[in-house]
């Protein structure tokens, strides 16, 4: 029992083992833990994908050249060789009302053995095509924006998670200090039970007392206390250095302050009102739906003119050049189309008409209901606006109450730690010059170490906090 009352004044008394290993500066151990923080990692390489998403998006709808040899036809008998393809040539500008410029033709080269290859050209179709009144350019607006905004979100995930990883960092090394605590407080009670179990020994109470029995369970309860503490604190402590990207060492008998940083800075509190209000992550949600989603609402239109036109060289219908144009519209369900063909360079050639028509009776009768639904829907975007807004105005309130918490217990930690210290040293010269008991000095060193290690775990607070605000706003 002697050699427990030892160890645990030993503990106390600041003896230190640390395999001679240093702690590695706490800012240094956050960059690591940063570093080796998977979900970080893989949100890095989304935003670098939602990146080459949205080029590809910008490239889908800007323009484009396509060429095509069509299908080409290889025919031999005993005359000679004939090839036949009709190649075809085509320009996308989508954002020039969806101007499409097309170009064909029919080439036919043939061959015998008595005539030098001849190569002909006939049908030959040059096109153009162009949206009057659509939605295509809307539509593809909306594409644009939405391919940004999945780019923006993702880089955002990559701040925010970092702020997040930060958090966990700080809360972890907070939970090791709370350990250090508990484990210094059962250090104290260890003593105490031991040194009163010493003294009913020395009373002479017989070993099957109540009494006897009573304080040495304390003792046995204490131990094991003591040693679980130690040995969970020690395996948390070393899981974390690895998060970290380190390895560690710790001896049981280690001075469990020398493993409390002393480089934790303190941090000016950050004012949730001094950010904006937009910027609060929700709000700025909800505004961003509502504004994508009626820009989209209001690029589906109900109506849509197209017109076309072209000129074929060497009509093999008509025997000659044809000038040809056209009109498509359509309303809802109903569809209608014009055309005209128009032979060039012939005597007495008359034109030639075609029209269309075609009609979806459910379209028409959707239609109202499609209204209706887009109606419903921008109210609950508006209700989830109102929402956001509410939350912001209860945010503002609980971070303004948390922080005046953790400013009044940082205040309150730090002038009783300033008493416990001045009393510490007083206690410490009493207790060499034999004025007070080891008891005594050793209750006082335990407050002293327990409200320094609260010092520096009010200063995390402060940080995780401040983490908290930063993670409620858009980080951009």
């Amino acid at each position: 029992m002697k050699k427990i009352l030892i160890i645990t004044a030993c503990f106390l008394f600041s003896f230190s083992i640390l395999h001679g290993q240093e702690l590695i500066p706490t800012q240094e151990l956050l960059l690591s833990y940063l570093e080796n923080d998977i979900e970080l990692q893989k949100l890095t390489l989304s935003a670098q994908k939602a990146q080459l998403s949205e080029e590809s998006v910008k490239i889908d709808n800007g323009f484009d050249i396509s060429l095509s040899s069509g299908t080409v036809t290889i025919k031999t008998d005993k005359t000679g060789t004939k090839i036949s393809a009709r190649p075809k040539a085509e320009i996308d500008v989508i954002p020039a009302g969806n101007l499409v410029l097309k170009g064909e033709t029919n080439l036919t080269q043939s061959s015998t053995e008595k005539t030098s290859s001849e190569t002909k050209l006939s049908d030959t179709t040059i096109s153009a095509s162009i949206d009057i009144i659509s939605d295509k350019n809307s539509s593809r607006k909306v594409s644009l924006m939405k391919a940004e905004r999945s780019r923006i979100e993702a880089e955002r995930a990559v701040k925010t998670r970092a702020i997040a990883a930060e958090k966990e960092f700080y809360t972890e090394l907070k939970n090791l200090l709370n350990s250090i605590n508990s484990i210094i407080k059962s250090q104290s009670s260890l003593y105490s039970d031991t040194i009163n179990f010493e003294q009913t020994k020395a009373k002479g109470y017989s070993t099957s007392s109540s009494t006897y029995r009573l304080a040495q369970m304390k003792v046995v309860s204490d131990t094991h206390s003591v040693n679980s503490g130690i040995k969970d604190f020690i395996n948390d402590y070393i899981v974390f250095y690895k998060k970290c990207g380190y390895d560690i060492q710790i001896s049981e008998e280690i001075d469990f302050m020398t493993l409390v940083p002393s480089d934790i800075q303190d941090a000016a509190p950050l004012n949730a009102e001094t950010f904006n209000k937009e910027d609060y992550t929700k709000l700025e949600s909800a505004n961003w739906n509502h504004t994508i989603n009626s820009i989209e609402r209001k690029a589906k239109r109900n109506f849509s003119l197209s017109a076309n036109g072209g000129y074929t060289i060497d009509n093999s219908t008509t025997k000659s050049d044809t000038v040809n144009a056209g009109l498509s519209s359509t309303y809802r369900g109903l569809t209608l189309g014009a055309g005209v063909e128009l032979p060039v360079g012939v005597k007495d050639s008359n034109p030639v008409f075609s029209v269309s028509a075609s009609i979806s009776l459910n379209s028409f009768r959707k239609a109202s209901i499609t209204t209706k639904t887009n109606e419903l829907t921008e109210e609950q975007e508006l209700l989830d606006i109102q929402s956001a807004e509410t939350s912001y105005i209860t945010y503002l309130i609980t971070a303004k109450q948390n922080l005046e918490q953790l400013l009044w217990e940082q205040n309150t930690t730090q002038e009783s730690y300033e008493m416990y210290e001045e009393l510490e040293k007083d206690l410490a010269a009493w207790y060499k010059n034999g004025v007070i008991s080891e008891s005594e000095y050793l209750s006082a060193k335990t407050n002293y170490n327990q409200y320094k290690v609260q010092t520096i775990i009010n200063k995390i607070n402060l940080l995780i906090y401040n983490d908290e605000v930063k993670s409620n706003f858009v980080q951009k």
